[in-house]
C-alpha cells in the first residue's frame, strides 16, 4: 500500500522547496537535503553539484535518482559538459555530484533565474524549485583611447583578456582614427570618438557599438573636447587651438540629433569649455580657460530648454568632473600654470576640487598644493558614488562625506586619465607613453593587471 504526503518547507538558503512524495512500503523515502541555489557573474557559466543540490536516499544508487527539469529556467539553460551548447531536461544526482550539469547564463540583465524539477527513485517523487542568483551584467569590451603622435587609435580588450590594437583601423579597411582623439562615449547603438587635430578641424567618428565600422562623421568642429549624452540628444564642448598670444576666447557646445548625426543647436559657454556631466536634468560643463588658462567658471545647461541657467564659480582651469551618490558635480580644477622662458613650470595658482551642491548651486572648494599630475583625465566617482578618486602627486581616495583631503596615497603614482568601471568598480589607469599602459587596480587599491596598448591612452570606455 502506498500513502501520499504533502509537506511546504521553508526557504533553504537561496532555494525554495515544496515537496509531495509517495511512500513505497518496500522504498526508503528519498531526502532532499541540499537545495543551496547558485550565485555567478553575467553570462557566466556555473556548476551545480551535489554541494547545490543533493538527494539522499539509503537504498538507491546516485546513478538511478533521476531529476526532470519540470520549468525550464528563463534566462539561460542546463546542459551537460560534454555539450554546453545543448540544453538538457533530465540528469542523475550521479551527474550532479561527478560536477557534469551546469547553468549556462544567456547574458540578460536579469538579476534571478530558477527552474522547478521532480526528483525520483523509482517510486517516490520529490518536488522543488532551484533558485539562480545573477551578477550584474559584465563589461564585454573596454576601448582604450590612444591619442597618439601623428595618428590616434583604439585599443580593444575583451572580456577574457585579449588585446587588439588599432582595432578602429583593423575593422574599417585600414582607414586611420585620425590626430589627437580626446575622447568617447558610447549608448546602445553607438560609439563617439571625438577628434581633435592640430589643423582646427575637429570632427566626431561615430561607429556602430557591435562592430566598430564607421557609421558616420559629425564635422564643422573646430577644436572639440568632450562627448555626453541626455534628454535623447548628444553634447559636443568646443573651443579654439592656440593662437600667438593664447588669448582667452568663449566658446560653444553644440547639440547632436542623434538620428541624423548632425549640429541642431549651439549653446555659448564659457572658455575652452572640457568635460561634461548630465545631473538630474542639467548638464554641466567645465569652462577651463582653453590654450589661456584662466576661466574658472562651470556652465549649467538645461537639457530640455537647451539654455544656460547658471554659471557656477569654481577653482581656476576646471577641466574633469564626476558626479557622486547623492548627484552632486565635483570639479577638479588644474589652476593657472606659470612657466619660465624655457617652459619649464614654476608654479601652479588657484588649482583644487571644488564641489558642486546640485540642490542649491553651493560650492565647497579644497585646494590642490602638489600637482604633478598634467593629465585632463584626473578625477572620477567609484562605482556606488560615495568615494572620489583624483589625482594630484598620486591617486587619492576620498568619501564623499569628509570635509578635507585625504593626506594618506591610495595609489602611489600618478597617470594620463582613469576610469572607473561601472560594473565591479576596478580602476582603469592609463599611462601616457609609447606604447602605452593601462594598469587595473580593485577597489581596495590592489593591482589587478597590466596592458600594453597604443601610444598616449588617456581613457577607458566600458561596454557591455
Amino acid at each position: 500500500m502506498k500513502r501520499f504526503l504533502k509537506l511546504g518547507l521553508g526557504l533553504l538558503i537561496a532555494s525554495s522547496l515544496f515537496v509531495s512524495c509517495s511512500d513505497d512500503d518496500d522504498n526508503a523515502m528519498p531526502n532532499l537535503s541540499v537545495n543551496n541555489g547558485i550565485v555567478l557573474e553575467n553570462s557566466a557559466i556555473a556548476a551545480i553539484t551535489g554541494s547545490e543540490l543533493n538527494v539522499v536516499d539509503t537504498d538507491t544508487d546516485d546513478i538511478d535518482i533521476i531529476y526532470t527539469v519540470t520549468i525550464a529556467p528563463e534566462n539561460g539553460f542546463l546542459a551537460n559538459t560534454a555539450d554546453i551548447t545543448t540544453s538538457v531536461a533530465n540528469f542523475t544526482q550521479a551527474d550532479l555530484t561527478a560536477s557534469k550539469i551546469v547553468y549556462v547564463h544567456d547574458g540578460s540583465q536579469a538579476l534571478t533565474d530558477e527552474f522547478s524539477f521532480t526528483v525520483t527513485d523509482g517510486d517516490n517523487i520529490l518536488t522543488g524549485i532551484f533558485n539562480i542568483s545573477i551578477g550584474e551584467k559584465q563589461i564585454g569590451y573596454f576601448y582604450v583611447l590612444n591619442e597618439g603622435s601623428s595618428n590616434g587609435s583604439v585599443t580593444m580588450i575583451n572580456r577574457n583578456n585579449e588585446v587588439t590594437n588599432n582595432y578602429f583601423s583593423s575593422v574599417n579597411s585600414g582607414v586611420t582614427l585620425g590626430q589627437y582623439p580626446q575622447s568617447m562615449a558610447i549608448n546602445d547603438e553607438y560609439a563617439f570618438i571625438v577628434v581633435t587635430t592640430a589643423s582646427g578641424a575637429g570632427y566626431v567618428e561615430v561607429v556602430t557599438a557591435s562592430d566598430f565600422v564607421h557609421y558616420a562623421t559629425i564635422d564643422g568642429l573646430s577644436y572639440p573636447r568632450e562627448i555626453a549624452f541626455a534628454n535623447g540628444k548628444a553634447y559636443v564642448s568646443n573651443g579654439n587651438g592656440a593662437d600667438a598670444n593664447y588669448s582667452k576666447q568663449n566658446n560653444e557646445v553644440y547639440v547632436i540629433d542623434l538620428k541624423t548625426m548632425t549640429k541642431t543647436g549651439q549653446i555659448a559657454v564659457g572658455a575652452g569649455p572640457e568635460k561634461m556631466i548630465v545631473s538630474g536634468d542639467k548638464l554641466y560643463v567645465a569652462n577651463s580657460g582653453g590654450w589661456s588658462n584662466d576661466d574658472n567658471t562651470v556652465s549649467v545647461i538645461d537639457v530640455d530648454t537647451d539654455k544656460v541657467v547658471e554659471t557656477i564659480t569654481v577653482k581656476s582651469c576646471p577641466k574633469d568632473m564626476a558626479k557622486d551618490a547623492n548627484g552632486d558635480v565635483w570639479v577638479y580644477c588644474a589652476g593657472v600654470t606659470s612657466y619660465d622662458g624655457n617652459w619649464n613650470v614654476i608654479g601652479i595658482d588657484d588649482a583644487g576640487i571644488s564641489k558642486i551642491n546640485t540642490t542649491n548651486s553651493e560650492v565647497t572648494s579644497y585646494e590642490l598644493t602638489n600637482i604633478t599630475s598634467f593629465a585632463l583625465k584626473n578625477i572620477c566617482a567609484s562605482k556606488d558614488g560615495k568615494s572620489i578618486y583624483y589625482m594630484s602627486d598620486a591617486v587619492y581616495a576620498m568619501n564623499i562625506t569628509d570635509t578635507a583631503l585625504p593626506t594618506t596615497k591610495f595609489i602611489d603614482a600618478t597617470f594620463y586619465g582613469m576610469d572607473v568601471n561601472f560594473v565591479n568598480g576596478n580602476l582603469w589607469l592609463c599611462e601616457g607613453t609609447n606604447p602605452g599602459k593601462v594598469l587595473v587596480y580593485s577597489p581596495a587599491g590592489n593591482k589587478l593587471k597590466e596592458f600594453t596598448v597604443g601610444a598616449m591612452p588617456n581613457s577607458t570606455t566600458f561596454s557591455y
